[in-house]
């Protein structure tokens, strides 16, 4: 199977820094070629944060993302001023986004429409994943000893992927 980041499909990218400030994560989210097509969820980067701003660079330069989303409530709200600077515009999520994101993930895995590649830190991530309420729905809860930020960089990649799809999709625009 190819990854996200080899499809040839669109691809959408998240990011999130870990609340403990140690590690980053890119993921990148898109499409398989199989029947059903499902959303990858591919871990594209994770290291300390210091190289995150240039790592998305280098990603957005050369797969040319529909989008790059990260919520800036979070720890990732550091990278948006560098990220301006780089002249990467970023998706910025209300907490109601982060709401029907968060629900939308758990949609894809209950209707088997998720595949991710069984990247370690992603996986290790969803193993001891906790939810936590937010604008009346459910998020992921970020201050828990295992690292989340490559789940909710997945999750938010795969809703960046999603709300791009329903927005390109024929007719969508038409008056």
């Amino acid at each position: 199977m190819a990854t996200a980041t080899q499809a040839a499909s669109d691809v959408a990218f998240g990011a999130e820094i870990s609340e403990n400030r140690r590690f980053a994560a890119i993921v990148a989210a898109g499409r398989s070629a199989a029947e059903p097509a499902k959303v990858v969820a591919e871990l594209a980067w994770y290291d300390h944060p210091r190289g995150a701003v240039a790592e998305l660079e280098r990603l957005y330069l050369t797969r040319w993302p529909v989008a790059v989303v990260m919520d800036p409530r979070s720890q990732s709200a550091t990278m948006l001023g560098p990220l301006a600077e780089a002249g990467i515009a970023v998706s910025l999520p209300s907490a109601q986004d982060v709401a029907v994101a968060h629900g939308a993930f758990m949609d894809l895995v209950s209707d088997g429409l998720l595949v991710h590649l069984g990247q370690e830190p992603l996986t290790a991530a969803v193993r001891a994943a906790q939810q936590r309420p937010l604008a009346g729905a459910q998020a992921w809860e970020r201050r828990i000893l295992a690292d989340q930020a490559p789940l909710v960089a997945a999750t938010l990649a795969c809703w960046a992927l999603a709300r791009w799809e329903e927005a390109s999709m024929p007719g969508v625009w038409a008056v």
